[in-house]
Formats: structure tokens, C-alpha cells, sequence
């Protein structure tokens, strides 16, 4: 293990706080790992606009989709107990999976594997509004509604996030361990490595710790945002794609868990035996130029000579970030209590660099997409033109772009879920494929008056 040094941990906080000011969210909780230590945390802004006190380690947060990375533990631990293998078809284990249609791609390929790794080309959704609904479709709903759910892309084809995967994942935790997911990856999984404040219920935690989350709110003047406190929505059907609540010190461990590859054998702190440890950091697909990666279900990505690991997750009023490089056993846990938001997702890689190097990368975000030349939209198209955003505040403009529609990121708006993609016309009214990004494969459906469209299960509402 490299030892990090005071002085390049002072710059991390140096650089840390400079970033904050750009950031958009009140607060920033932020910790540093070496090994088995928490070796540095600190709190930027406000845990609460309403008071004074900035968030610590012990503030607690809702992490979002680094749910999946517990999921992916507990899916292991069945494994290696010989309950299945990853390459069972997913409806091996919940039988209700082989109902689903098969738009651009197989059932049967959807096995446990690709779905770990967002390879099965799945939709990213159940087909029921999630996103867009004041609460999300019960456990029971999602399963009914699989009828309605697509394979949209062949598998291996490409990367596509889902959400619906985990949920599913989750299902075959209860099914194959006999508990309910939540207490199964609690008694396994969090309890052991001591992880006190990590819960997938609010109600476990104490109210007093709690960080109070704000949307970003992108009101008809597109010129200028807002914020609000986030509603409350319980993941229910889909809780292990992104229900956990915990904290930066609790997060800590959860790194300082993923530097014990050479722990042994299952047992105790010892979640998952080393060997199994270092399979799930493994890259199971990597892009053509090397540059990224996809794990069980880390991400990996490569900056200069260094390779990162990382997860984050984005919910209502919250967006968090954990980074970690294996060879220096060096991490990073970032929180903060604002979503939608992008520039979290870099501060992990950046703040990684400030440890290992000295100083922050020239450019970690990936390069604007050249899109197509905007052009006049031919009368059947100009409709569908314009400015949409949907809850919690994620925007777009639909716009003519090379002889089709284009779905875009305004611009100076930054975080965008669907954006860019092309939108390929049918043949149905109304509806339209998209042909990149994490909506690949999936449809937009227009209302006949053009107020709004859904796409998976999201609603965005037109503003002009």
C-alpha cells in the first residue's frame, strides 16, 4: 500500500472545496480512504438550508444506485454457495422473466450475469411509471406488469443501464435465500462489516442525522434553476437497484471492504472470500479503446496509468459517488444533497488524482457528442419540437437534427438521463425509437396534444 501524504490529502481538500463553489448543491459530504481508514472527512456548505451545520461522516444520505453494488455481493454469496451461476437465464430463477416480449433481443439471453452488468439489454425500466408517479410500482406490480417489459437490444450489443435488472436481482436474493432481500443483504452484508448506519428503511435510521435532499428544479424560464426539497419515494419494487441509505463513514468501510482480495474464505467482515472478491472487480466487457469497463457491476475506468473503480448513484435529492484504486488502496466517497447533478460523478476520479499524482487531470469528462447540423423540421415533425423536463428536474429539447429528431442536453444544463439520442419515426403516431444512450432501444410515446411524452418509466412534461 502507497502511503498518502498530508500534504496531497490538503490539496484534495484544497481542490475539494474550490469544486464545491461551482457544484450547484448545498451540501458536500466527502471522505478519504487508505486500507482499513477512514484517514480523512470533512463537510462542505449545508446538511440543510434551513440551519448552519455543514455535514460530517455520520450524516446520512440516500446512495442511490450504490444499492447495486450490495446487491451484486449478496448475488455472489448465493453463488458461491452453489445456488446458481451467473450464467443462469434470469428466468431460471424468477419464471414470471420468460413473459417478458423480445423487441430486439432474447429472453433467454438475459441471464444473471449480463443483468449484473448492464449487458442483457433489458429495458432500463419496468414498464409501469416509475420516475414519473408519486410512488413506485410495488414488488408485486413490477412482476405483473413484465408482460408489458421488452428485451429492447440484443444482449452483449452495448452497454445499457437498468434499473429493472437489479430490481429483479433482488428478487432472486429472496427467492434463492428464503428471507426478504432487505434482511438478507442486512444479516450479510451490512451487519457484519459494521456498517451502524446503513439501512434501506428511513425509519431505522436516526431522524437527527439525517440530510435533508433538494431537487433542482428548471422552471418555464430555462435561464435560470431553483431548489426544493425533494419528496420522499421508496424504491418498493425496485429497491435493490438503489434504496440504501448510509453515511461517508459507513461508505468507508464498504471501500476498505473492497481492498481484502486477499482476505480468504467467506466469513465474518470477510462478506465475500478474496477470490471472489477480486472476480466481481474484474472487467467482464471493456470498450474498444480500453479506456472503461464494466464489472460486477463496478465501473472501471482508466485515467493515465491509473485504473478506477467506482459506482454512484443519482435519487431524489441526492447524488453520491465512490471511487477506489486497488493497487494504492486509496478511495473516495463523495455526498451530496442535490439531484439531479453531474458534476459529483467526475469529483471522484478528480479527487483520486489530486491523491495519487498531485494534481487534478486536464479533462476527465467525456468529449460534447457531435450531433447532426440543426435544420427546419418538415410540418409532420415540428409538433414534437421543444423543451420537456422531467421529475426531479432532468431536462431536454427535442430538435430536427439530419433529417430526424434529436433529443438533446440543453445546454449549460449539464445532467441528462436520455440525452443526446436520435429519435427514429415507427411508422405509429406519436412514437418514436431512440437510437443511443441509456433509452437505446426503448420508445418515446407522444400525448396526441404533444404536452408530454413518456419514455420507460419516465414522464417528461413540455414547458414551451
Amino acid at each position: 500500500m502507497s502511503d498518502v501524504t498530508h500534504s496531497r490529502i490538503a490539496a484534495a481538500e484544497e481542490y475539494l472545496a474550490e469544486r464545491f463553489e461551482d457544484l450547484g448543491a448545498p451540501g458536500l459530504a466527502a471522505g478519504i480512504v487508505q486500507g482499513d481508514e477512514l484517514v480523512w472527512s470533512a463537510g462542505f456548505g449545508v446538511a440543510d438550508l434551513d440551519a448552519e451545520q455543514a455535514p460530517d461522516k455520520q450524516t446520512i444520505s440516500r446512495v442511490a444506485s450504490i444499492t447495486k453494488t450490495f446487491t451484486a455481493t449478496a448475488i455472489l454469496q448465493l453463488r458461491d454457495e452453489g445456488l446458481l451461476t451467473l450464467d443462469d437465464p434470469l428466468s431460471t430463477h424468477v419464471p414470471e422473466f420468460a413473459g417478458v416480449r423480445e423487441a430486439s433481443g432474447r429472453v433467454g439471453d438475459v441471464t444473471l450475469r449480463r443483468a449484473l452488468t448492464h449487458y442483457s439489454g433489458l429495458s432500463a425500466e419496468t414498464a409501469l411509471l416509475s420516475w414519473g408517479a408519486e410512488e413506485f410500482p410495488t414488488r408485486r406490480e413490477v412482476l405483473d406488469a413484465l408482460p408489458q417489459t421488452s428485451v429492447v437490444i440484443p444482449a452483449d450489443s452495448q452497454f445499457k443501464y437498468s434499473n429493472l435488472a437489479f430490481g429483479l436481482l433482488g428478487e432472486v436474493v429472496t427467492r434463492l435465500s428464503g428471507v426478504e432481500y432487505a434482511d438478507y443483504v442486512r444479516a450479510n452484508v451490512i451487519e457484519p462489516l459494521g456498517m451502524q448506519h446503513t439501512a434501506f428503511e428511513r425509519e431505522d435510521l436516526p431522524a437527527e442525522r439525517l440530510y435533508t435532499g433538494y431537487d433542482t428544479v428548471i422552471p418555464s424560464d430555462p435561464s435560470r434553476t431553483e431548489l426544493r426539497i425533494a419528496d420522499y419515494r421508496h424504491l418498493n419494487g425496485i429497491l435493490a437497484a438503489g434504496q440504501l441509505h448510509s453515511t461517508v463513514a459507513d461508505l468507508g468501510r464498504w471501500i476498505s471492504f473492497q481492498f481484502r482480495e486477499d482476505g480468504g474464505d467467506r466469513g465474518g467482515a470477510q462478506v465475500l472470500s478474496g477470490r471472489t472478491l477480486a472476480e466481481m472487480h474484474r472487467p467482464q466487457y471493456a470498450e474498444p479503446d480500453w479506456s472503461s469497463g464494466q464489472c460486477l457491476p463496478w465501473a472501471v475506468r482508466r485515467v493515465g496509468d491509473r485504473v478506477y473503480h467506482g459506482h454512484g448513484g443519482g435519487i431524489h435529492g441526492f447524488a453520491s459517488m465512490m471511487t477506489f484504486n486497488l493497487p494504492s488502496r486509496v478511495g473516495v466517497v463523495l455526498l451530496a444533497n442535490t439531484w439531479p447533478i453531474d458534476g459529483v460523478y467526475t469529483m471522484g476520479d478528480e479527487v483520486m488524482e489530486v491523491l495519487l499524482t498531485g494534481s487534478p487531470p486536464s479533462e476527465l469528462r467525456p468529449p460534447q457528442t457531435d450531433l447532426p447540423a440543426i435544420e427546419s423540421a418538415p410540418d409532420r415533425l415540428a409538433p414534437y419540437l421543444g423543451y420537456y423536463i422531467a421529475d426531479p428536474g432532468v431536462p431536454v429539447r427535442i430538435e430536427f437534427r439530419g433529417g430526424e429528431l434529436w433529443m438533446t442536453a440543453p445546454a449549460g444544463e449539464g445532467y441528462s438521463i436520455h440525452a443526446p439520442a436520435s429519435m427514429e419515426e415507427t411508422g405509429e403516431p406519436d412514437v418514436f425509437l431512440l437510437g443511443d444512450g441509456r433509452g437505446v432501444g426503448e420508445r418515446a410515446v407522444f400525448a396526441s396534444n404533444n404536452t408530454n411524452f413518456t419514455l420507460g418509466g419516465w414522464l417528461y412534461r413540455r414547458l414551451d
